[in-house]
């Protein structure tokens, strides 16, 4: 009887021992079950915010004129910005003065394009992207925008400087021929009497070249002295073969 009763004892005993460990197995999963759905939504709220962590480094770095660790951080962030998410203007606006600091001219025009887009200080951006086609060596388009934002932005206080852009690149254009003409004037010096008209007109000719963007300068500064010189000269020059 006893014996019996023994043995029932030790098979409900090894029944509860199997039932806890199950138990203890079943909770072992769902700890880790729990666990990793808690990494995995700390990962994905990392995710969600990593693009704002970056432009608030980048901010750091531009704070420390450290404009190209800067322009690194921005354009991290500006990848990874979400779809539908307004974008932050400021921040691009500032990428693009940190790709023209550091000289990355290409992606400086590709951004304060961005920044006109977005109608952020479209006015400064006008202009920097012209400086960026400048270094770019399309002088070309400089003038194409310059001379369409001189018109768009007439109480810009940045329109002066659209404006001294223009004029320096107008009087640059307009020195190359005017000096020209004035090299080919003085190989008159060495010449022959029956040289002398085919030098003046060659030499005019290229005077006639550069009266144009003299003309273009005062258009913009009526009082240019220095273009207002080249004119004057280029018109008695021209003048004096008609």
């Amino acid at each position: 009887m006893l014996t019996v009763f023994g043995c029932c004892c030790l098979i409900y005993e090894d029944q509860l021992i199997s039932i806890v460990k199950n138990i203890k197995k079943f909770v072992m999963k769902y700890i880790a079950i729990v666990g990793m759905l808690m990494l995995s939504l700390a990962g994905f709220a990392q995710d969600e915010t990593a693009y704002i962590e970056l432009k608030n480094q980048g901010n750091e770095a531009l704070k420390s004129k450290n404009y190209a660790k800067a322009f690194e951080l921005y354009e991290s962030s500006y990848n990874q910005w979400p779809e539908g998410e307004e974008m932050d203007a400021a921040m691009v606006f500032n990428m693009a003065t940190c790709a023209r600091r550091s000289k990355m001219y290409e992606k400086s025009l590709e951004y304060y394009k961005k920044s006109v887009e977005l109608n952020y200080k479209p006015d400064f951006a006008t202009f920097y992207i012209a400086s960026a086609y400048e270094n770019l060596g399309n002088e070309e388009e400089m003038e194409v925008v310059l001379l369409k934002a001189i018109e768009d932005y007439k109480t810009s206080g940045v329109v002066g400087h659209m404006k001294k852009k223009l004029t320096t690149f107008y009087l640059k254009k307009g020195a190359e021929s005017y000096n020209e003409a004035n090299q080919i004037l003085a190989t008159a010096a060495n010449a022959q009497p029956e040289q002398y008209a085919e030098i003046t007109a060659k030499a005019n000719e290229a005077f006639a070249a550069a009266k144009p963007w003299f003309e273009k300068v005062l258009s913009i500064d009526a009082s240019n002295q220095s273009a207002e010189a080249s004119l004057a000269e280029i018109h008695k020059r021209l003048n004096a073969e008609n």
